[in-house]
């Protein structure tokens, strides 16, 4: 376990509030003590893992919820509005696909259609949210292809035309794909592209067909107190050989029920000890995923080891409660501007801000950039007459000044003249913005580029 994950543990187990003296027939309090600390620690590490395995079953299995079969994508056909948004956050500048892999058996293979040039990205994570690969113009061109995604323990032989070969240490894995789009007329042709992207199973794949894998031996996700979503987390980490990493923390759960390892002590947790030991569990999540990265200039810089976790399992559960299904930087680089100038909450009703890039030194991309803007409240997109929800290097019509410096107003009103060109409309209420870079240069990368400040001018 990492040590900060640890040391929270321990600290909050020493808190816990317990009788003075052990009573005949009931539990020592060292025993309440230690399986409290326990418990913090299952619901940490588990966090992304039981929100994964909660995602498969919703979209999957539940039928007022599902989406698609396994080994099969599910097409967001539209962009992403203040009234339709497949996720908190979303981005405004690609359509989404989804699936759900499942790698029990054989390998997932992965068919990729020519794209002509158009950026776009398969980010495959396994169920702990690692990034396990990307497949898409940066790493691999625009040409068509075939990928194989392989589960723990396979043997076997894949297929000649297969480019690469991506591996999974657990039993199912989540595909999501992002396909650049050139503004609404271009949505037509994107969808069009997107269903030339396909799944299948190995063996369907040989046999000229998509799709594959057995939902029907899926359990669904009940978990209505911290009881029952421990016994969840004992079903996934079953599911898969538990790493080498991981060994010894796992372990460390066998005392309270959880895990395939032989526990050389039993504890029995009261109700009362979980649910308390979950609450504070997830309190320090929150409370880490606020401090996640560090601050330059007003914008929140995400931690280079975002989308690998290793052993830092608060950083993990921290990302999955804050942005779930995080991309590694090399691919995808998100700064968040969340302050001033004067290092004061954005806020729309407070006047209008600008942010201005000087000439040579906008984002540095090998793909494309935006700026788009959220309500802090709920994450959502901003409505707004225009309907421009983001503003970046594919946007016709900005002006750059005579210096050739480009400035954006972010303000609820339109302002006047022609700096409305640049204009990305605010609400009147507190609100943040993310400059998407995808495939950012190593100048962002390394930290010798960062966003400027967000100027309040009045």
């Amino acid at each position: 376990m990492s040590l900060r994950t640890l040391a929270l543990a321990l600290s909050l187990a020493a808190t816990v509030s317990l009788p003075a003296k052990a009573q005949l027939g009931q539990p020592h309090p060292a025993d309440a003590a230690l399986a409290h600390a326990t418990a913090f620690q299952a619901t940490v590490f588990g966090f992304p893992l039981q929100g994964m395995y909660q995602r498969l079953t919703e979209e999957v299995l539940t039928p007022a919820t599902r989406k698609a079969a396994l080994n099969t994508y599910f097409h967001y056909t539209a962009l992403s509005t203040p009234e339709i948004s497949p996720f908190p956050a979303p981005n405004n500048d690609t359509l989404y696909s989804t699936a759900w892999l499942d790698l029990r058996k054989e390998p997932a293979i992965l068919t990729m259609p020519e794209t002509v040039g158009r950026y776009y990205v398969a980010h495959i994570l396994d169920m702990a949210t690692e990034t396990i690969g990307n497949v898409g113009q940066r790493l691999n061109g625009t040409q068509a292809g075939k990928f194989a995604v392989v589960g723990p323990g396979w043997q076997g032989t894949l297929p000649a035309d297969i480019k690469g070969v991506i591996r999974s240490d657990t039993a199912f894995a989540y595909v999501l794909l992002r396909l650049l789009v050139d503004g609404p007329e271009d949505v037509a042709n994107v969808n069009a592209l997107q269903m030339q992207f396909a799944i299948a199973s190995l063996s369907r794949h040989l046999a000229g067909q998509t799709g594959g894998g057995d939902a029907a031996s899926i359990e669904p996700f009940q978990a209505g107190n911290a009881a029952e979503r421990l016994k969840m987390l004992d079903r996934v980490i079953r599911m898969s050989p538990v790493l080498p990493r991981d060994e010894g923390v796992v372990a460390s759960f066998a005392t309270i029920g959880v895990g395939p390892s032989t526990p050389s002590l039993r504890l029995a947790p009261t109700p009362e000890v979980l649910e308390d030991a979950e609450k504070q569990a997830r309190a320090s999540i929150a409370s880490i995923g606020a401090r996640t990265g560090h601050f330059v200039n007003g914008w929140r810089i995400a931690p280079a080891a975002i989308g690998r976790y290793g052993v830092d399992y608060l950083q993990r559960a921290s990302v999955w409660d804050g942005g779930p299904l995080a991309n590694v930087i090399e691919e995808s680089f998100y700064p968040a501007a969340l302050l001033d100038q004067n290092n004061r909450m954005l806020d729309g009703s407070a006047g209008r801000y600008l942010l201005r890039f000087p000439a040579g030194v906008l984002p540095p991309v090998e793909a494309f950039w935006s700026l788009t803007m959220y309500k802090l409240g709920d994450k959502n997109l901003v409505a707004n007459p225009i309907r421009r929800y983001s503003i970046g290097n594919r946007t016709r019509g900005l002006i750059k000044g005579a210096d050739g410096a480009l400035t954006i107003p972010i303000q609820a009103d339109a302002p006047s003249g022609s700096a409305a060109a640049n204009w990305l409309p605010a609400p009147r209420e507190p609100f943040y913005m993310v400059l998407r870079l995808y495939g950012p240069g190593k100048a962002a990368l390394e930290g010798q580029w960062v966003p400027p400040s967000v100027e309040h001018i009045d």
